[in-house]
This record gives structure tokens, sequence and C-alpha cells, in this order.
């Protein structure tokens, strides 16, 4: 080894020898020397915690269609974890962030400052409009009683006063609240001094360092005015660690990148999810929206951990499938030194997205049979215009179909008419809810109609499988039915009332084919009211249909739904009415299709679902699957079922509805109903429906409001069987005659 080499090997011993010094000599310095001073530098960091959202499932139809999906975009927040607490940091701060904001070109949506007075600083009148909004009254009330500005017994200017007296009389009820507003109103006579506006706007200017001991402005008027309205609102919506202020929502990147690069402080970047509806006004009824979890289900809510600021299903699909769709929101741990500057972030529980939803829905069925209801009623309102007579349908306004799967009970239609646009809904919700004819209204599960004429095939297999009449055997019909003739009572056929006439001796089928009532007064009347009621409630006929959205059971009339309810007591008549569909017969659109699909299936009821299964977020794995299941079963014999079905083809084929399906590609079953719902307005039309004959897949049934003759609300079921057949119709007009 020469001496150049050993000179180099020297050098690099000697640096290493120095390097290790120096850093013995750091350590020493921490650990020995100086300890209490770095302790002190470590106790002056803080630790915060921040929610990580999950990401809300998707929704989808029965092919993997999306129907809702997420969005995301960024939002800017107020942050009370790095805003100076102190007055003029704080509103040096927040002037900052405003005007960095105003500065930049980037687009954005600027959240709405709301504030009870109008006018300049310091010269304000009180905004009536403001108070019209109950979240506004009741934030107001709640921040002057915190400034102790509001104690029973304290007088409210004029101008506030009726107010005040509102909020009271609309959300106070106790004994003690309602002496405290007597208090109140004593006050008012009794005492000469009040709390104006212009004495609450010294103390909250004063309170947010806007002016100063003496009552000196700080600022400019302009920017005082901005302070004391920003200000005002942040402490009204409770601006704290845990409820951030939104300053702004859908920001683009470049306003994000423009306000982070600008060294501010007191505010934060968040990721905000929305719903985007993949077919607007499509399925509203159905899917549902998300909001703020409602007064009513917040202990619920509570209970299962939920933060009280948490976005949940309200209505529909995303509120039937909130466990699933929902997600567990994760953490992170944000650890700050003394001035507020981020040291570290670390995420200490991981989000987990929620599921995805696949519904049994088919969109472009559902998008159809909605379609269907608007022209059906169209077409109603022509028929109407040629009819000679009143009350022929031109008042026809609502409707809704359901379309139900015999095999498996699986919704793949649900339509509701008139509907709405969810992707609007915040916009329209004023007009929505003026709206007369009720959009908003689920008339598909919660529209109670009487089922007219489509309750005789219950009814008839109820009497053949009893042996209250055989298939062939006849009854001759009279036109006025007598047998009770002597009380008075007297019920007669439409055929009669509408021209005199009768039905002449007539089978089963051929009275389920033109409707007789006259044949089914007898055949109820035979049957009793507690055994025709065995049979329908166990077809699902006043029973929940399984579908996991709310809906209204309806009504099966008899005497046990009179006691119940504390109605007059049941009389033989009654049964007469109960037998062709009257009395007090209310039903859904979707529990008729339930039970013409149980009645299809021999008596076995299937549960009525609008859940297909459940996927991990963005996979393809089925964390649940909907099962078939027996809701309730009564046995019923397939010739007797075959005779029933057979006389609802003659219905379509050569009955009241036979023009309706001409020349129609599959082979049909139907049967019509028409009910009276007010001597003032035109009949409710009901038609339910099954097809192929030969082998059921899909009941239909339609309920159009108003809508005068039972056959013509086939149209709308003769539409979705097109449309799931993916059939056409060749030329026809698609006209009926006129019997029920």
């Amino acid at each position: 080894m020469n001496h150049r080499h050993i000179l180099r090997l020297f050098a690099l011993a000697f640096v290493f020898i120095l390097i290790s010094i120096v850093f013995s000599a750091r350590l020493i310095n921490i650990q020995v020397a100086n300890p209490d001073y770095y302790n002190s530098v470590s106790a002056n960091t803080y630790k915060r915690t921040v929610t990580i959202k999950a990401q809300r499932g998707e929704i989808y139809d029965c092919n993997g269609t999306p129907l809702i999906k997420n969005e995301y975009s960024y939002s800017v927040k107020l942050d009370r974890g790095t805003l100076p607490s102190q007055n003029e940091e704080m509103n040096s701060n927040l002037l900052d962030i405003y005007a960095k904001i105003d500065a930049s070109d980037a687009e954005y949506s600027l959240s709405e400052i709301t504030f009870p007075a109008t006018g300049v600083y310091p010269e304000y009148t009180l905004d009536d409009s403001f108070f019209e909004v109950t979240a506004n009254k009741t934030r107001f009330h709640r921040l002057l009683t915190n400034l102790g500005l509001e104690d029973i017994g304290t007088v409210i200017e004029d101008k506030f006063y009726p107010y005040a007296l509102s909020y009271f009389n609309t959300y106070l009820s106790s004994e003690k609240q309602l002496r405290e507003l007597y208090s109140l109103s004593l006050a008012l006579d009794d005492s000469p001094t009040s709390v104006s506006l212009d004495s609450i706007i010294e103390v909250l200017a004063l309170r947010y360092g806007i002016v100063d001991e003496e009552g000196k402005l700080l600022y400019d008027r302009e920017d005082a005015d901005f302070l004391l309205r920003l200000r005002y609102d942040m402490e009204s919506r409770d601006f704290s660690a845990a409820s951030p202020y939104t300053v702004l929502t859908n920001a683009d990147i470049a306003l994000i990148s423009y306000l982070e690069e600008g060294n501010l402080r007191g505010f934060s970047v968040t990721t905000e999810s929305s719903r985007v509806y993949c077919e607007p006004g499509v399925a509203s009824h159905i899917l549902g929206r998300t909001g703020k979890i409602q007064a009513a289900d917040v202990d619920y809510y509570t209970e299962l951990g939920y933060r009280l600021d948490a976005i949940v299903g309200v209505d529909g699909v995303e509120r039937a499938f909130e466990g699933y769709l929902c997600g567990i929101d994760g953490v992170m741990t944000i650890t700050e030194d003394q001035y507020g500057n981020i040291i570290e972030c670390e995420v200490t529980k991981e989000p987990v997205a929620g599921y995805d939803v696949y519904l049994t829905i088919d969109i472009k069925l559902q998008k159809d049979a909605e379609q269907a209801l608007i022209d059906n009623i169209e077409y109603i309102h022509q028929k109407a215009e040629l009819s000679d007579t009143e009350k022929s349908g031109e008042d026809a306004n609502a409707g809704a179909i359901t379309a139900l799967d015999v095999n498996t009970g699986a919704i793949k239609a649900l339509a509701s008419y008139p509907t709405y646009d969810l992707s609007t809904y915040r916009e329209d919700i004023a007009d929505l809810l003026k709206d007369e004819n009720a959009p908003l209204y689920n008339r598909a599960l919660n529209g109670n109609y009487p089922p007219g004429s489509t309750f005789k095939p219950a009814v008839a297999i109820a009497a053949l499988s009893e042996g209250i009449i055989k298939k062939n055997e006849t009854i001759e019909t009279k036109g006025v039915y007598d047998y009770y003739a002597a009380s008075g009572f007297t019920p007669r056929c439409w055929l009669y009332v509408s021209k005199g006439k009768n039905h002449g001796s007539i089978n089963i089928s051929e009275a389920i084919k033109v409707s007789c009532n006259y044949f089914f007064y007898d055949i109820g009347r035979r049957l009793t009211i507690e055994t025709m009621n065995k049979y329908c409630r166990s077809l699902g006929l006043g029973e929940p249909t399984g579908i996991e959205l709310a809906e209204k059971t309806g009504i099966l009339a008899g005497p046990d739904y009179r006691t119940e309810n504390g109605l007059d007591a049941w009389n033989p008549g009654d049964t007469l009415a109960a037998a062709i569909g009257q009395s007090d017969n209310l039903f859904s659109p979707l529990q008729v299709s339930v039970y013409m699909s149980a009645l299809i299936n021999c008596g076995d009821r299937y549960n009525a679902h609008i859940l297909d299964c459940v996927k991990k977020y963005g996979t393809g794995e089925i964390v649940y699957k909907t099962e078939t299941t027996v809701l309730s079963s009564i046995e019923l014999s397939e010739e007797n079922v075959q005779t029933v079905l057979n006389a609802m083809q003659t219905v379509v084929e050569s009955g009241t509805t036979a023009t309706l399906f001409e020349n129609f590609p599959i082979k049909v079953g139907g049967k019509t109903g028409t009910a009276q719902i007010s001597a003032n307005h035109s009949d409710n039309a009901v038609f339910v429906g099954f097809a192929p004959f030969d082998s059921p897949e899909l009941v239909a049934t339609c309920v159009i409001e108003r809508g005068s003759k039972g056959a013509w609300a086939g149209m709308s079921v003769r539409d979705v069987f097109m449309s799931y057949f993916d059939v056409e119709l060749n030329d026809t007009e698609g006209t009926e005659n006129a019997a029920e």
C-alpha cells in the first residue's frame, strides 16, 4: 500500500470520528444538559382528529345499469382547530381567506351567509323574510338566549316580538313553558325597556371585535358589515371543531391550489361526495333521497353510533338499505405545534366504503312504465272528448302501475304519476308541495284504491275451492238481486243500471268475462264474508307485500275491520258489496299484483321485493342475495285455478279489453275493474293482467285515478308487456267496448 492510500484512509477515519463526536454531543445535550427545554417543546404539540367520510355505496338496476353514483368535489371549510381564537387575528384571517377567494377566477359555489337584517353596518332593518325560515328563527332565538338578550321577562322590540311569540307557540307546549310565555307577555306590558335590533348589533359588534370597548369602529364599514354577517352566521350554526363552517362548495382544483399557495391559516379542504342520478326524473319514488338525520330519527341513529351531522337515506331505497349503503367513517389524527403548524397527519382508522345495492328494477322497463302512464292518461282524455256524457275520464290526472315477476316476487317496475326529478328536488320542492296532484306521493305503494271487479277472481277461486259452485254450474241472473228484498235491499248489476238488462243464465267463467255483479252477489252471500276473507287474506289482500320500502297494507273489508275501527256493524248487504270489490275494500296496485301472482301460483304468495343483491363497493363480490320465500299459502287446485285464468283470457280476447289487445303477439289474461269514488268525479279505472298466458312470467296492475272505465287502464299494462317482452303491437287504435 503506497503512502497516498494511507493518507486517504486516515482522512476518512478522521471524518467518521468527527461526525460521531458531533452526534454524541447532540445526544448528550438533548438527554442530559437540556431535557426540560425539549420536553416543553414536545409538550406544546396538540393532537386533534378529523373524520374521513366513507364512500356511500352506489345503486344499480338488475342488469348492472347505474342508477345512483357518487360524484366527488372539493369544499373549503373554516377549521376551528387552526383558526386563531383572538378576534383581531381571526377577523384578519377571515378577510384574507375571502379576499383570496374573491380574487380567483376559478369555479366554485359560495355558501350563502344568513343574517337577520338588511342594510349596511351600522344601519340595519330587521329582515322579515329571514324569520319565515324556521331554521333561521330557531338559531336566532338560541343565539340571543346564549348572549343573555332573551331571558324570560326581557322584552323584544315590537318587530321581533311576534317572531318570538310564534316560536313559543310552535315549539313549546308544556305547562311550564306556557307559564313562561305568559310571563313574557306581562313583561311586554309592564316593562318600559326593550332589546332593540340596534342593541343586538352593538353586542355582536363588540363580541366579534368589530368595535373596541369605547365603541370605536376598527374596520371600514364594508369590512365591518361583512365580518358581522359572517361571524353571526358562523356562531348561529354552532361553528366548532366538530362542526366546521362551509365557505364554498364545488371548487375546482385551480382554486384549491390558489388558496393553499396563499399561506393562509384557518381553513381546510375536504372532498365531498354527492349523489348523481343517472336517469334524472326516472324511478324517483323508488330511489329516494339522502340528507341530514331527521328529528324523528335522531334517537335511532344515535344508538347506531351515527354522528348528528351524518348524511343518511331519507326515503326510498336510500333509506331502506341505509345499513348496506352507509359505510364506516375513518379517522385522521393531526398533530400541530403551538403555532398551528401541522407536524404530522396519520390515518388512525381507515374508512370502509358502503356496499353497492342492486335492485330488481329494470330501468328500461321502469322508464317505459312511467311513459305508459302519461300516454294512458292522454288516451283517456282523448276518449273523454269524444264522449257525450260527463265524468268520462276528462278529469283523469294520476295513476300507478306495478310489474311483478310471477315466479320470484321480484318487482320489475313500480311507477307513480305524476312524478318528480330527484336531481332538481331542492329547487322544485316548494312547487311540488303546492301541486294539488301530489307528485311526491308514491301511489304504487301508498295509494289505496277500491279494486272493483279485479277482486272477483279471488271470490271465484274461493267459491270453486269451497264447492259453493262448480265450474260449469250456472246461475240465472235477473239484473236486480232480490234475496234481501224483504229488508228493502236490492242491489243491481251494472248491466241493469246501464241498459235495463241482465246476463241471463251464466257460469263462473262467463261471469268473470262479463263481470256480472248479480252472479258474484249470489256466490259471495253463499260463501260468507269469513270464508271469502280467509282466501283473500292468504292471497295477500290487506296484507304486507314484503317489499322493503314503506307501504300501506290496505283494507280487507269485513267484520274485523269494522270492529277494530269502531265503525258500523257488518250486515249481510255489506258482504254482497265486498264480493264485487266494493264496501271497505282498498288495496295498493302492488297488492293487487301480489294477489294475482299468488292465484297463478295455486295459492303460494311470494315476498314482493325490490332488493336483488348487495355487493362489495366497486367489485362483483356478492355479500347478500334476496331469496324468494313464501309469505303465506292456501291450497288451490290447478283445475280451479285454470278455470279462473281461462276466464281472464276471454276478458282480453273477446271481452271488455278485446280491441285494446287486438293483434297482440303474446297471449294475455286480465281483469278490469271500475270503482266509483265520488259522484262529482269520473270512476277509477283498474286493470290487472299477466303474460304469457300459457306460462306466466309477469303480472302488471294499473290504476288510473278518474280513468272512467277499467278497460282503459289496460293500455298501460299492454305497453309494459310490450316493453318487457320486446314485442310490437300490430296496427290498431286500441279501442274497446264499454262494458267494464
